[in-house]
């Protein structure tokens, strides 16, 4: 790490900048202005606001550090140095930096006082793909998916100012993981003053914020890293939230840190290297030898750059490594539970080797958007009781999926002595409201005759029903299976219109309804059971998919997107002499609009050419373009017909919110706008 580190948290639920309109429009009701050529006026129907363009080929300036400066998308960015910190001032373009989603809640809170866990991302030099706000085509990138067992992650490199991209904000957040970002901070005399304000200052404004600091200065300005919090650094410990110990230290050093931490002991984070440079205890796949000596203490842990699984290993092993690496840590990492509802996940990674949407395949080909990321199980292997030949396991899988790129698998042997396995997926403590529905979407590959259903565990003994039936008893148990609902309610149609339903790509959708009362849901369950009397039953089952959703959020109606406007228009001629002057132009545009965040998930954004009115002439569907975690979207390189003199080409844009329930909703609620274009005279 660089001398003088300080870890900040990103701010990511500051406010947005100062809205300005993006680009010239009429207000509703006026007169459209008269057009001149490279103009944009806007035309308002009852239904659908028009933009009007002249194709032109001169470059339209966008700022540098928003920006790829060759494919104009918007780049997650760095600040170099303090005077680009204090010159810095908020622009329309900082919006597509914002993390759409909210720290989730979760079980216990990061300010418990409890050993923490954080991990430090530390991969060559940091904003590789991940930059890319809207994700990128990379084969094979590099994801995180154990977010169950971490509190804190800090996204690392080697720049004055670091702010966590997007990405990474929005999967953590997904989880209930805070992210932090890194600073250089000069003038060490100044240093704990400065360190109280900045922490003062953060508590106020981000409540949950944290500043740490990492063992690198000394009181006296010099830099000599002391693998330790002692009475040379410990004036930096006392003016923030917590240090982070360089990673050359020995057991010793932990025994002495207990008389210089006092009752902070969990805010003191010793450092592991995963990469094991130095004289460290354990690295690699030894790790778990570091953290057994620091639990041994009672001291949080820092893991950096646990990427080496990525860096240093078989690209082609990835996943299985990265589990065999968390696997033996798991032990000393207690697991968080997921604690507010609606709980959807499709288990996508963020990535993929193509886009699925509801078992229908939108686009073919490599693809890497961290923001997609959804909530990820507790994965592991295990042996099931018995005569030692029964097995499961838990692993994500890019092979195929029901939404997004991947799915989960579970694989595994039920010996004869065995009739079912429940496989635990998620940690849960949320106080169940009177009415929830439940979704499980799954397929059973090969041969078998297991039979495939949902289960969850209750808690708070003394008052939990479900129906009329107390559950927490000796006969019962705390484990509830409920049966499947055959035939929907009609007036949830819009979230269960798939259930019972055999679906395409061979997946099955089964939903539940359970009524309850003074209960506490605590744990999700997959169970997996073989016919009675048959033998040992091997199983490959794929999940895509799991909801449990407050009955009474389902009832609530949806916001329409609204207000739709295109700006920042760039156009680049056709890329080939062969296409000609009549050829494909390519189209680049920014596009905005109104919607109440907290209500969506995400966006997808769609397009279609040509289409004059609500909906397309034929069967044809709209083109599927990127998904959207904040409401905007640059549009990049997008191919249209060119238009010939005294015609006049069109695009219509399609914004189609997805709400946090998971379900998708009618073209009626998504927003549109539409771009027609002409050549000059």
């Amino acid at each position: 790490m660089e001398a003088a580190a300080a870890l900040t948290r990103a701010a990511s639920r500051r406010r947005g900048p100062a809205a300005r309109k993006p680009g010239a429009q009429e207000e509703p009701g006026r007169r459209p202005r008269r057009r001149r050529p490279g103009r944009r006026t806007r035309e308002e129907p009852e239904e659908e606001a028009v933009f009007r363009e002249v194709v032109h080929f001169s470059p339209d300036p966008l700022p540098v550090r928003y920006y790829d400066k060759e494919t104009t998308e918007p780049v997650s960015f760095y600040l170099s140095s303090l005077e680009e910190l204090l010159a810095w001032t908020p622009l329309v373009e900082d919006s597509f930096n914002v993390a759409l989603q909210p720290l989730e809640c979760r079980q216990p809170p990061l300010g418990s006082h409890r050993p923490r866990t954080l991990v430090c991302h530390d991969m060559m030099g940091g904003y590789l793909e991940d930059k890319f706000i809207q994700g990128s085509a990379a084969q094979s990138p590099y994801s995180f998916y154990h977010w169950q067992y971490i509190d804190l992650f800090v996204y690392f490199s080697h720049h004055t100012v670091t702010i966590p991209p997007v990405g990474w904000t929005n999967a953590a957040h997904r989880h209930g993981v805070c992210v932090l970002g890194k600073s250089q901070v000069a003038a060490v005399q100044n240093v704990p003053a400065f360190l109280r304000y900045l922490t003062a200052e953060l508590h106020q404004r981000i409540p949950e914020g944290l500043v740490l600091w990492y063992d690198s200065v000394v009181q006296s300005g010099q830099l000599k890293w002391q693998d330790e919090l002692n009475e040379h650094n410990r004036i930096f410990f006392e003016a923030c939230d917590g240090f982070f110990t360089n990673y050359n230290w020995r057991e010793e050093h932990l025994a002495r840190m207990l008389g210089q931490a006092g009752e902070r002991l969990v805010d003191v984070y010793v450092g592991v290297d995963v990469f094991a440079r130095g004289n460290v205890v354990g690295g690699g796949f030894d790790t778990d030898k570091s953290l057994e000596l620091i639990r041994k203490h009672g001291f949080s842990v820092a893991l950096f750059a646990p990427g080496w699984v990525y860096e240093c290993l078989e690209k082609s092993s990835f996943f299985q490594n990265q589990d065999r690496f968390w696997n033996l840590l798991e032990r000393y990492l207690p697991t968080h539970s997921i604690c507010s509802l609606p709980f959807v996940t499709s288990f996508c990674l963020g990535m993929g080797t193509r886009r699925v949407c509801y078992g229908q395949e939108q686009a073919v080909g490599p693809w890497y958007h961290l923001s997609a990321q959804e909530t990820q199980p507790l994965f592991g292997e295990h042996k099931l009781p018995g005569d030692g030949w029964g097995w499961v396991k838990v692993h994500c899988c890019l092979a195929d999926s029901w939404h997004g790129g991947s799915s989960l698998l579970l694989q595994g042997v039920i010996p004869p002595e065995v009739g079912s396995v429940a496989v635990r997926l998620f940690s849960l403590q949320i106080p169940a409201p009177h009415k929830i529905f439940l979704s499980l979407v799954y397929k059973l590959e090969g041969s078998t005759d297991v039979t495939v259903a949902l289960e969850v565990s209750m808690g708070d003994a003394d008052s939990c029903h479900v129906g009329s039936i107390s559950v927490l008893n000796a006969e019962t148990g705390s484990r509830h299976r409920p049966r499947p609902l055959r035939v929907p309610p009609t007036r949830l149609a819009r979230w269960a219109s798939r259930c019972g339903q055999q679906l395409s790509g061979g997946w099955i959708q089964r939903c539940y309804e359970v009524s309850l009362r003074g209960c506490l849901l605590r744990d999700l369950f997959v169970n997996l059971s073989r016919p009675p009397g048959s033998q040992e039953e091997s199983f490959m089952c794929r999940l895509g998919e799991i909801q449990v959703v407050d009955a009474e959020t389902l009832l609530a109606p949806l916001p329409q997107v609204q207000s739709v406007t295109i700006s920042q228009v760039r156009w680049q001629p056709p890329t080939s002499e062969v296409e000609g002057p009549q050829g494909r132009l390519r189209l680049s545009c920014t596009l905005h609009w109104s919607y109440l965040l907290l209500q969506a998930r995400c966006f997808r954004v769609h397009c279609w050419e040509g289409a004059r009115g609500r909906e397309p002439p034929g069967p044809e569907k709209p083109t599927f373009l990127g998904l959207a975690f904040v409401n905007q979207y640059r549009v990049v390189d997008l191919a249209v017909k060119a238009a010939g003199p005294g015609q006049e080409g069109r695009v219509e844009f399609l914004v189609e919110p997805v709400p946090r329930e998971g379900f998708q909703v009618s073209q009626a609620e998504w927003g549109r706008a539409a771009l027609v274009y002409s050549v000059p005279l």
